[in-house]
């Protein structure tokens, strides 16, 4: 049964659909410490797919009912596998504190850009792609991170490649000492389904990453497969975890026959607060679910997992519950830069503290004119600036676990007009002159 005054927060934000039905009574129940949790007894109720807090010092505000951090709360009641956290175990000798820094230590919290590169190999690709690259340079940042879909390097058959325009892109990067994260992802060519669904035939796709890792050996230090797979548009309509970790299996030994150094990243997921597979799923459930099917093997199948971090209106010191945003999106921890921290929580209790997270697109929008980023109108181009800038310094302060952080975006203001989302998110303008964001990371500690 609904019990307390959770009836009517249940009935008002979406009822059975949303929550589910009931798993227990109200009963009192102390949270996990900080940061998962506040550390305080408080009444809750579990619900199939939530669990409810109450706070009576919000009474009477949109705050007095409060939803768990759900990756955590179902890791309390239902822990991992004990082959799963082996590797936690105590008689493992602990690192050799003189031994020089391992690659994820090297790389810990460097910087990094979105950005555009033009493949055509034409003189006009490779002025602007130099342009870009000396951008990136001269704002002390040596990584960038593109996308390259599979239609795009397969399109005319299995095994017939076109790898024209990461050559072109890859020869002239690595000319000018630029390191690449590249990212796998849809649609599938059209021999091989053509749609944006995780592709079924995983030995295809394992082909496929064994010819670019090998080709790009050296040129493209890590590989990111497929983008943001929690959502169902980018999922074929529906998001399943299966696929996906299959997929990622076969990339994994894909990318490590070609190119043993090279890294391979689990897709970076949106962060959001959803538990429906014909919409999307939130990114802590999705993880979680990743390592349950997989009892735990998913740890062999990457060696970071990438991320994409909320920021809506929010600063990079603001966190749902403890301490929230006041003007709209801000009543999830999906909204906040800090949604990491759960993402952390969940890697660690799984045995994967030792991997980091690489977050592969974060930002703040300023004012957008596309829908649903409304909440671009609270971010002046000076706390834009601030903002990155604090970001980069909670990571390399307050996140040891943290990888490359890859700023979203450098330049697709130069290809895209004012009233394109990406737009606004870029730190330099149109006409390549630099917004406040861009001078204020080139001027930040790296």
């Amino acid at each position: 049964r609904l019990c307390f005054g959770f009836r009517s927060y249940w009935g008002d934000n979406g009822g059975l659909p949303n929550f589910g039905y009931p798993l227990s009574e109200e009963f009192d129940e102390r949270n996990q410490p900080p940061p998962a949790g506040d550390g305080q007894i408080h009444t809750v109720q579990y619900f199939e797919r939530a669990r409810f807090e109450y706070h009576p010092e919000y009474q009477g505000t949109k705050y007095e009912t409060l939803l768990g951090l759900l990756g955590t709360e179902y890791l309390q009641i239902h822990p991992a596998p004990a082959d799963a956290v082996a590797r936690q175990n105590p008689s493992t000798p602990p690192a050799d504190p003189t031994a020089p820094p391992t690659q994820a230590q090297s790389l810990h919290a460097v910087p990094g850009f979105n950005a555009f590169l033009a493949g055509d190999g034409s003189p006009a690709a490779i002025a602007f792609n130099q342009k870009t690259i000396d951008m990136v340079k001269a704002a002390g940042f040596e990584w960038v991170h593109f996308q390259v879909s599979w239609a795009q390097i397969e399109q005319n058959g299995a095994g017939i490649y076109d790898p024209s325009s990461l050559d072109n892109i890859t020869s002239q990067t690595s000319r000018n000492g630029i390191k690449l994260l590249v990212s796998v992802v849809g649609p599938t060519p059209g021999w091989a389904g053509g749609s944006v669904s995780i592709p079924s035939n995983t030995a295809q796709f394992r082909d496929l990453m064994r010819f670019l890792s090998g080709r790009y050996k050296g040129k493209v230090q890590a590989w990111e497969i497929w983008n943001e797979q929690n959502l169902a548009s980018n999922s074929g309509g529906r998001v399943d975890v299966g696929p996906y970790v299959e997929l990622l299996k076969a990339a994994h030994e894909g990318v490590k026959a070609g190119d043993s150094s090279a890294i391979v990243l689990f897709g970076a997921l949106t962060p959001n607060g959803l538990d429906r597979p014909d919409l999307a799923v939130a990114d802590d459930l999705y993880l979680q679910r990743a390592y349950e099917y997989s009892n735990g093997k998913l740890s062999d199948y990457f060696d970071a997992l990438g991320a994409h971090p909320g920021s809506n209106d929010n600063s990079p010191d603001q966190w749902w519950p403890g301490n929230p945003g006041t003007d709209g999106w801000d009543n999830d921890n999906s909204f906040y830069f800090r949604r990491i921290e759960d993402l952390r929580a969940i890697m660690v209790r799984w045995g994967d503290s030792d991997k980091q997270i690489w977050l592969t697109e974060f930002g703040w929008t300023t004012a957008n004119d596309a829908p649903g980023y409304e909440y671009g109108a609270a971010i002046s181009e000076q706390l834009q600036a601030q903002y990155l800038v604090r970001a980069f310094e909670i990571g390399r302060t307050e996140w040891p676990w943290v990888g490359p952080m890859f700023v979203w975006n450098l330049n697709y203001s130069i290809i895209t007009s004012a009233s394109d989302e990406k737009y606004p998110w870029a730190v330099l303008r149109g006409d390549w002159s630099p917004r406040p964001a861009y001078d204020a990371l080139k001027a930040m500690p790296k």
